[in-house]
């Protein structure tokens, strides 16, 4: 069973943006966000990343616990100026 998790403050483009993904734990969810944006081949890697890591930190995000959703990214937006 995977939990639900609405990431915001990252995708920034002026202004921050958003991802939901289905993953079992925030670990797999930080790999699922990396693969999706294919941030390792992304000269911007390190502040994509960067912002992910800091959304975290800072608690910008919510979990739905126990969603019958298969694990992966769900939505996302990106920011817009």
């Amino acid at each position: 069973m995977n939990n639900l998790y609405i990431i915001n403050e990252v995708l920034f483009d002026y202004t921050p943006g958003m991802a939901v993904i289905a993953a079992p734990d925030l670990n797999r969810c930080r790999e699922i966000f990396v693969e999706k944006f294919n941030l390792y081949n992304d000269d911007l890697y390190e502040d994509e990343i960067a912002e992910y890591d800091s959304a975290i930190k800072n608690k910008h995000y919510k979990v739905i616990e126990g969603v019958n959703h298969n694990e992966g990214v769900v939505s996302y937006v990106f920011g817009g100026g």
